[in-house]
């Protein structure tokens, strides 16, 4: 063995690497679409795989503040998010001292779970949620707790209520739920809080309420209005809103929970360009209705053409359709890579026959139809 690569490897054996994040598994994302069309030899490739924003890029307003912002980039941003924070409490009807910003709600969760998790304390959700929480939980040095979902693929309330023990610290519900795009109802999410110890802070990730239509989805706002110290609500301009690439979500807490989550934050944790363009976002509510009335009528056409397919499928209140199709998930994803087409394989939530599909623009999702009925025909 060469001299210098036996000092390396010994050398890094002396690092004091934590076993608790050694182990972990990184959260994969996809490949970039150039990496695709590189490997695949693909010119057009269409992704419907991370449930973005369906029309394709912010509207005009967005890109014109963000153009304008651009010419200020060699300045700090507003570590207060100033304006942001003004506009955004005027239109959720919130004080401006109970909402916290973050680089995309994901930061939030990770502030979230840094701020309250010591070693071995526990988290709860359900074993087909967000991936991100075993991963900080563990992180953090906590035990994460999944809790089966009922039949019809729904968090199981009382099987989280039995789990939680003088350890469990938080609660995470994912509401409409990733990836199966079902939701808990306001009755059901009543009775819940009653329940849970006022130590148990439980945070609703609403990643995907701007999709929502049920006319008993809980009004989790109100949570906060009545007071309810121990509630979190985490939302995001992602999704609706089509600023992924600039990452900016909030939490709706009580004062105390925000001036505690404050002091873990990191400064100018939102950049400048990106408090510009989710001003605009908020704004644009024409982009907002477009967003909505794509998704609504793009789910439909799934459900549609899902039955005629003959295969199960999860009725959503997201912007995306999780659908079994009859073999494995991972076989069929690769088939679609192979056409170009990007979805998601649901092998890591436990759903082995299963895909999940973002609803695109039209022409979009009548191909990634075409194309599966050709991958479901070749195999019959």
């Amino acid at each position: 063995m060469h001299v210098a690569l036996w000092r390396v490897m010994c050398d890094m054996k002396m690092i004091p690497f934590k076993p608790n994040i050694q182990s972990i598994r990184p959260y994969e994302p996809g490949k970039p679409i150039k990496e695709l069309q590189r490997e695949y030899g693909i010119r057009n490739v269409t992704k419907l795989a991370s449930n973005e924003n369906p029309l394709g890029r912010p509207s005009t307003d967005v890109l014109r503040a963000m153009r304008k912002a651009i010419r200020e980039v060699h300045l700090y941003p507003d570590g207060s998010c100033y304006y942001l924070l003004e506009r955004l409490a005027g239109e959720i009807d919130i004080p401006k001292d109970q909402i916290i910003f973050g680089n995309g709600s994901n930061e939030i969760i990770e502030l979230v779970a840094r701020g309250f998790l010591s070693e071995g304390d526990e988290v709860i959700s359900s074993e087909m949620s967000f991936l991100v929480y075993p991963i900080l939980t563990q992180v953090c040095g906590g035990r994460f707790k999944a809790v089966p979902m009922t039949k019809d693929y729904r968090y199981d309330l009382d099987g989280i209520l039995a789990q939680i023990t003088e350890r469990t610290k938080l609660v995470f519900i994912v509401n409409p739920n990733n990836p199966t795009g079902t939701y808990l109802t306001a009755r059901e999410m009543d009775a819940f809080l009653a329940k849970v110890p006022p130590r148990v802070i439980v945070c609703f990730d609403e990643a995907y309420v701007d999709f929502v239509e049920a006319a008993d989805f809980p009004r989790s706002l109100s949570y906060i209005r009545e007071g309810r110290p121990n509630v979190i609500v985490l939302r995001t301009f992602s999704k609706a809103y089509g600023l992924a690439g600039l990452r900016v979500g909030y939490a709706v807490t009580s004062r105390e929970m925000t001036e505690y989550l404050h002091k873990v934050r990191q400064p100018f944790n939102v950049n400048l360009v990106a408090q510009a363009a989710a001003v605009a976002a908020i704004e644009d509510k024409f982009y907002l209705w477009k967003t909505k009335r794509l998704v609504k009528t793009g789910r439909k056409y799934f459900y549609k053409k899902f039955k005629q397919l003959g295969l199960e499928y999860l009725p959503s209140q997201a912007n995306f359709v999780l659908v079994n199709v009859k073999r494995s998930g991972s076989e069929i994803f690769q088939e679609l890579l192979r056409s170009g087409m990007i979805v998601r394989a649901m092998g890591a939530y436990k759903l082995p026959d299963w895909i999940r599909v973002t609803v695109g623009r039209r022409s979009e999702n009548a191909q990634f139809i075409r194309l599966l009925k050709a991958c479901l025909t070749e195999k019959t």
